[in-house]
């Protein structure tokens, strides 16, 4: 019998009949079979890899296990001069498991945009497994945007584990579209002195889709700042839970945390969870979370509807206009048009 995967695990354990303290991670694939839609860059620091892994990452190791002994893209990427990399991650009946080891070095003074983009050629069922680790160096800056986009077959377990030194910045936009079973994790050390870390998330389930969002920012430096933004819908018998975390280390006095998650509930078969936590082991600082699910209010639906929009069409821009922040960080402006608009019609041809 195989065993069950679990991960995204609570640092607070709370009740268990809550079903929050982690989650089920659907990893079917137990064999390592070639990808062959992009070619690998680089060597994978191995060290840096056992050093950020130390940490709390929050993962199963079982997971950790499987995505280093079945890993079949490994790309390590070192940032300089605002580069931009655009890594297209196509997966099909050629291409069904992809397994890929993504490593992001930022040295000090350099800035740059990472974008990694997976999607569906076809309608066969696809799975990932991806770990990326970011080392950025002090005094500087990494724009990374994460796309998930693949069918209502397929399933999508993404990882994302960050160290940020003195005076740095990750700015992340995750964007979470498709899938029939979406993990997506985000783990991030603010380590250095007035390190930064902004996260903007869009997400929209549909179908019986199961969205898996976590979150866990480590303040450890003095005077860090983190803001979590998320946004995102729910319509048909989707299901989303999310487990955002502010961690106020000892000794990061002066930090300032915040995160907010809103989910519009487009029908009455959805089902939203959410689970903001703020840890405070510091007493000079602040930390705010909010959360909040409920459907579009009728004085804003009116009011497109008396302009000649059908209410679904209303619903959609509502909706879409929530995103625009996490959109408005995807370079390529034809593929961000192209999001918006697939959001747009999903939500109107329900």
């Amino acid at each position: 019998m195989k065993k069950q995967l679990r991960g995204n695990f609570l640092p607070a354990l709370t009740w268990n009949w809550l079903d929050v303290n982690d989650t089920e991670i659907d990893l079917q694939n137990e064999n390592q079979v070639p990808y062959t839609a992009a070619q690998g860059e680089g060597e994978i620091d191995q060290d840096l890899r056992t050093e950020v892994l130390k940490l709390d990452h929050g993962i199963s190791d079982e997971v950790l296990e499987m995505n280093k002994n079945q890993s079949n893209l490994k790309n390590h990427f070192v940032i300089n001069s605002n580069q931009e990399i655009f890594l297209n991650l196509p997966m099909s009946k050629s291409n069904p498991l992809l397994v890929d080891q993504q490593q992001i070095i930022v040295p000090a003074l350099q800035s740059g945009t990472v974008v990694l983009y997976n999607y569906s050629e076809d309608d066969s069922r696809a799975e990932r497994n991806s770990t990326i680790i970011i080392d950025i160096a002090n005094d500087a800056e990494l724009n990374l945007v994460v796309i998930q986009r693949l069918n209502n077959k397929s399933s999508s377990n993404v990882a994302i584990m960050a160290r940020v030194g003195d005076g740095s910045k990750l700015n992340t936009a995750s964007i979470e579209l498709g899938s029939a079973n979406t993990v997506f994790h985000y783990m991030v050390d603010l380590e250095g002195f007035a390190s930064e870390s902004h996260v903007q998330t869009a997400y929209l389930g549909q179908g019986e889709e199961k969205l898996d969002l976590f979150y866990h920012i480590h303040h450890i430096g003095e005077e860090c700042i983190s803001n979590l933004q998320i946004n995102g819908a729910l319509m048909d018998k989707s299901i989303k839970k999310f487990r955002g975390t502010i961690d106020f280390v000892k000794g990061c006095s002066g930090s300032d945390g915040n995160e907010e998650e809103f989910c519009v509930l487009l029908d009455d078969t959805v089902h939203a969870i959410a689970v903001p936590i703020l840890l405070a082991g510091e007493d000079d600082i602040v930390g705010n979370h909010a959360a909040s699910a409920g459907k579009i209010d009728e004085n804003q639906l009116f009011y497109l509807m008396a302009r000649g929009l059908s209410r679904k069409e209303a619903e959609g821009l509502i909706v879409e206009s929530r995103m625009t922040a996490a959109f408005d960080q995807i370079p390529d402006a034809e593929l961000r048009q192209d999001l918006k608009t697939e959001i747009h019609e999903r939500i109107i041809n329900r």
